[in-house]
């Protein structure tokens, strides 16, 4: 009873083990295929998010006015300056991406930044900077003209390409300190301000191009796109010509989008840190210290004596010896002339029951023997050693002649006396 207790728990424990590890299997599967399937949230100004604060909106405004646009993380080089014009919503740049962008200004291009806390436009943008002035507006849910939308009307505008535009709606922005002698546009504010040092777009001459500063980026969201000529000053700025080539870049800051996971140049290789691989090695190193370890046997070489190759063939050895000294001549020579009979049965496919006189007429007729030789020899007896050399003899000349040549190695009548010593231990070994 208690071994049947000892096994029905073993089982328990084994069928709980097994659920355990069916429960765990599952749970990892669901949670890779979790993170498999998990999609990373769109951020702000994403020229891809249809979200409210997203930037599809834009980008589809911008190619319905007849322009090809590009979202990227890099800028464009100075040798595109005749083929795009850049856009930057979210200043998210590096210093390196920073210095692209004046470079491609530099060399004739035209940069349009949205962002009002970018130094890129030549100032922070920050409400409590000299010179910028704040500006706010509420959204409504009356759809009405542009004209009265608009919180940021156009004013004492100095930009051709925004002169014919009646204002924008400004969510939450500033108006950008501008210089006398700089180009600018929507400088009446909210309330009648009639700053002239102040406007909502400024122009800033970089070499033989120019980067335009904007003092809000949330008003060309998907949620504030729509009001006033919001989305006008964006087509003004960008699309000068249908088949207009516009780059929007989102810098090296921003998180990577789905489709830009396993895009890199690094593998999965790269990704492993250094210490990893050190430890990777050093276990490899150990588990081999301690195989070695493990296989080596301390102490003397112990020699295990191989087993003999025959079953019983030193048992019949040391029983033909005895019989020999105990001039057994007679047992000697019925163990010959028995293995004799069941060879020679076994051959010629004689049942071993079968009389001596059918086995010799079964011999005669397949191997050529005398009729009445073998049923002859297996009768005959023997009961001196010169006897059983002369029967060993007539043996092997009956296996000679039935087995072939083979057998006459095994027989030899020049020393009868070294040959029956011989011929007795070899037919003993064999039987």
């Amino acid at each position: 009873m208690a071994r049947v207790a000892a096994s029905g728990e073993g089982t328990a424990s084994a069928g709980v083990k097994s659920v355990a590890a069916v429960i765990f299997v599952v749970v990892m599967a669901l949670v890779v295929l979790i993170l498999v399937r998990a999609r990373p949230a769109p951020e702000p100004y994403d020229p891809r998010s249809g979200q409210s604060n997203g930037a599809r909106g834009l980008v589809l405004t911008l190619e319905e006015s007849g322009a090809d646009v590009t979202d990227t993380g890099d800028v464009p080089t100075a040798d595109d300056v005749d083929r795009t014009r850049i856009l930057i919503l979210d200043d998210r740049l590096d210093d390196e991406q920073r210095e692209a962008v004046l470079d491609f200004a530099a060399a004739g291009g035209v940069v349009v930044v949205a962002d009002p806390t970018s130094g890129l436009h030549g100032g922070t943008g920050d409400e409590d900077a000299v010179g910028t002035v704040p500006v706010t507006g509420s959204e409504s849910r009356v759809r009405r003209d542009a004209d009265a939308e608009a919180n940021v009307r156009t004013g004492d505008c100095t930009m051709q390409v925004l002169a014919e535009l009646r204002g924008v709606f400004v969510p939450d922005g500033v108006l950008l300190p501008v210089a006398a002698d700089e180009l600018r546009c929507f400088t009446d504010g909210s309330g009648g301000l009639g700053e002239t040092s102040a406007a909502f777009a400024v122009v800033r001459d970089v070499g033989e191009g120019a980067i335009v500063g904007l003092g809000d980026n949330d008003a060309f969201t998907n949620q504030y796109l729509r009001y006033a000529d919001n989305a006008g000053v964006m087509v003004a700025l960008l699309v000068p010509e249908r088949g207009a080539d516009v780059t929007f870049v989102t810098g090296h800051g921003v998180s990577a989008r789905v489709e830009e996971v396993g895009s890199g140049d690094e593998s999965l290789r790269d990704l492993v840190p250094t210490w990893v691989w050190m430890s990777l090695v050093l276990g490899a190193v150990a588990f081999v210290v301690f195989a070695i370890s493990r296989s080596s046997r301390v102490g003397r070489i112990v020699s295990e004596p191989l087993g003999s190759p025959i079953a019983g063939s030193e048992l019949v050895e040391a029983t033909g010896n005895l019989m020999e000294r105990a001039g057994h001549s007679s047992r000697a020579g019925w163990l010959l002339l028995e293995q004799l009979h069941r060879d020679l049965c076994r051959s010629h496919g004689v049942a071993l029951g079968a009389s001596l006189a059918d086995l010799d007429r079964a011999v005669a007729n397949r191997s050529g023997t005398s009729a009445g030789e073998i049923e002859g020899l297996l009768r005959s007896t023997v009961a001196t050693r010169a006897g059983l050399a002369e029967l060993t003899t007539a043996i092997d000349r009956v296996r000679v002649q039935v087995f072939g040549d083979g057998a006459a190695d095994r027989a030899s009548t020049s020393d009868p006396d070294s040959t029956s010593d011989h011929v007795i231990d070899e037919r003993v070994t064999s039987s």
